[in-house]
């Protein structure tokens, strides 16, 4: 069995709060997991990141943009302009993911009664990872982010989301 912490009762009773607010992280062995064993390139990552479940995203580490992959939220690109968003993996039953096919970010998360779910793998642990990929990221965020931003891209998918809520908030969701 792969290395984590399987839902249970809490993330049952919390019905998806961390999944609604953020996709989870991918660790780079999730992504060559995804690859098939395929090589590493900007080619290839290009194109995993266009099948429509994962997506490049950010964060600030001294004034620079750091990137690893994420799952991609509902309504949104293959580059992350907004860490906020509901994951596209999340149903009304959970996770359409099988523990072992979760990524990281899916695995280590622990989850609590109340809320309040506990993150093991950390901001520190992904830095150490993704270091070796920022080149390969950048290529890829460099080569798309001005193009869909001035195509008004990350406008509708923001457009997008905001009607999914809406919505969704007019269907109960976890009957049963």
């Amino acid at each position: 069995m792969a290395e984590g912490y399987t839902a249970g009762e809490a993330c049952a009773a919390c019905r998806g709060q961390c999944c609604r607010t953020t996709g989870c992280s991918l660790s780079p062995e999730d992504m060559c997991r995804e690859l098939a064993g395929g090589p590493v390139n900007v080619g290839t990552v290009e194109e995993l990141l266009q099948k429509g479940n994962f997506s490049i995203d950010s964060f600030q580490i001294g004034g620079r943009a750091f990137y690893y992959l994420r799952m991609r939220h509902k309504c949104f690109t293959f580059i992350g302009v907004d860490a906020m968003g509901e994951c596209v993996m999340l149903t009304d039953s959970g996770c359409a993911l099988a523990f072992e096919n979760r990524p990281m970010g899916g695995r280590m998360l622990e989850g609590k009664a109340g809320g309040g779910c506990i993150q093991h793998y950390t901001r520190e642990m992904m830095v150490e990872d993704w270091k070796p990929y920022q080149e390969l990221l950048w290529t890829i965020w460099d080569r798309w982010h001005d193009r869909m931003e001035a195509d008004g891209v990350f406008d509708r998918c923001e457009e997008a989301y905001m009607l999914f809520q809406r919505e969704r908030k007019l269907v109960p969701k976890f009957t049963g």
